[in-house]
């Protein structure tokens, strides 16, 4: 039986989200679409009758964004808001910035889909020479981080996001929901899976097959022990998710005759 409700979400469309480039750790605010779907999913979880109790969110604009305009179209402005770097998206190293359609053209679409979607194998790492490399290890941000600079990631695998995930996830989101507390973690759509596959115990080959669109929530019911009772659920109209899914999924393929 169902004691605790967990909400993932992954953050509304940013910029190059639009653009289909790997964003990963160079932050971005949301889109216009971004934060329509942002507006949307709050409109959503208050019709659902949701009140959350605490937020989660990266330390990414895109994230602390989306968690603003979920909390404010509910009503809930108010709801504390806790942000750390062991939410940020995957960080996929030498990658950021290049378009996932050009890349699988120069690369294969199957090489581009281990690249985004495999467990254990992680791209090839950003080098200092990088055009976006001083953009994220200068960043103030990082300088509040729980670990030095100089140990935060230059590659990952989903494996390592969820490592690197974990010990926030016992220390400070799972004690409050062991509390009471309904949470909504408002991240990224690789901390979302990596949380995801670590709660459903999702096997390391099936992990590649779950894709999660921006702005669509997830509930996850979960018992005492925080263990699901039931598998995930996708909110809202099916039509829709599976339109957003597909668009995802998409991402990865070859353009057309490689225009």
């Amino acid at each position: 039986m169902a004691q605790h409700s967990l909400y993932l979400l992954r953050h509304g469309e940013g910029a190059w989200n639009k653009e289909n480039r790997f964003c990963s750790w160079v932050d971005q605010k949301l889109s216009e679409a971004g934060v329509a779907e942002a507006q949307e999913c709050g409109r959503l979880l208050a019709g659902r009758g949701c009140r959350f109790d605490r937020v989660f969110a990266s330390l990414l604009s895109r994230s602390v964004q989306t968690a603003w305009l979920v909390t404010e179209a509910m009503g809930q402005e108010w709801v504390p808001v806790s942000k750390s770097w062991r939410l940020n998206e995957r960080h996929y190293g030498s990658l950021i910035g290049l378009n996932r359609a050009e890349m699988a053209q120069l690369h294969g679409e199957a090489q581009v889909k281990v690249w985004r979607r495999s467990y254990d194998v992680s791209p090839p790492p950003i080098e200092p020479a990088h055009p976006y490399y001083a953009e994220i290890y200068d960043d103030r941000r990082y300088l509040t981080c729980d670990v030095p600079r100089e140990a935060l990631p230059r590659a990952e695998s989903l494996k390592q996001v969820l490592d690197r995930l974990l010990p926030y996830w016992h220390d400070v989101i799972a004690p409050e929901i062991r509390g009471g507390s309904t949470v909504l973690v408002a991240a990224h759509g690789n901390s979302c899976r990596a949380l995801l596959k670590h709660l459903e115990g999702i096997s390391d080959a099936d992990i590649a097959g779950v894709t999660l669109p921006t702005g669509i929530p997830v509930l996850l019911e979960l018992d005492a022990d925080l263990r699901p009772v039931k598998k995930h659920q996708l909110l809202g109209d099916p039509a829709k998710i599976q339109a957003a899914i597909k668009k995802v999924e998409d991402q990865g393929k070859a353009l057309p005759n490689g225009k």
